[in-house]
Order: structure tokens, then sequence, then C-alpha cells
């Protein structure tokens, strides 16, 4: 039996793989890199255009604002001018009973006595209170 030539044995080393490891990190990290910064580029100005929206809607709150203060003041100074306006007419007490017909009537103790139904034209006629 032949077990090939004579000599040492072969010894089969394992190649260090470190390097290729580093470099595909490299290139993974470069490659993430390049794809976050155009995220992070669009991140900054959509930021950027929230916070000038946000700019001019405080403008714009602050505008009004003033605006309701300058009425508030003007409208002060007309009451103080001209003075209390004359209540309304819903203000005012329904009219109910005789003022709701229209009639006017006297109040008090002279409203309890029966009036004279005869004129002058038919005298005698009727009955006569007095």
């Amino acid at each position: 039996m032949c077990f090939g030539g004579g000599g040492s044995r072969a010894t089969i080393t394992k190649p260090d793989y470190n390097a290729y490891n580093k470099q595909f990190e490299l290139q993974k990290a470069a490659i993430e890199s390049s794809m976050n910064s155009g995220t992070q580029l669009m991140q900054s100005k959509l930021e950027g255009a929230l916070a000038a929206q946000q700019k001019q809607r405080q403008k714009i709150l602050d505008d009004r604002q003033m605006a309701v203060n300058n009425a508030n003041e003007q409208a002060m100074r007309l009451a103080q001018l001209i003075g209390t306006p004359p209540p309304e007419q819903s203000a005012q007490a329904p009219d109910i009973g005789i003022r709701e017909r229209g009639i006017n009537s006297r109040k008090g103790k002279s409203s309890l006595r029966i009036g004279k139904s005869a004129k002058s034209s038919a005298k005698g006629t009727g009955l006569n209170i007095t």
C-alpha cells in the first residue's frame, strides 16, 4: 500500500476575514450615510417650513388680538362719550291684562269706582250713579 509520498502532513490555514468584514462594514456605513443624508435633509427642510408656518400663524394671531383690543378700546371711548344705550324693546316687561289691549285706566282706589256711562245727549236714561 502506498500512501503517497513521504513528508509532513498538510496544514489548512483559515483565512483572516477581519479585513473583509471591516471593508464591508465601511461600505455599508457609507451607503446608509448617503441614504440617511437625503432623508435628514428633507426632514430639516420640513421642520424649517413648519417653523416658518408657525411664525406666520403667530403673527396673524397677534394682529387679530391687537385689532380686537383696539376695537374694545374704541367701544369704551364711544360709550364714555355717548353714554349708555337705551334699553332694548325685548328688555322691557311684557304688557298683560288691560295694558295689552291698550286701555288706559286709573290705578288705585279710584279705579274701583264704576264710571258714568251716560252722555249729555242721553241724560235720564240708564242707571245714574254718582
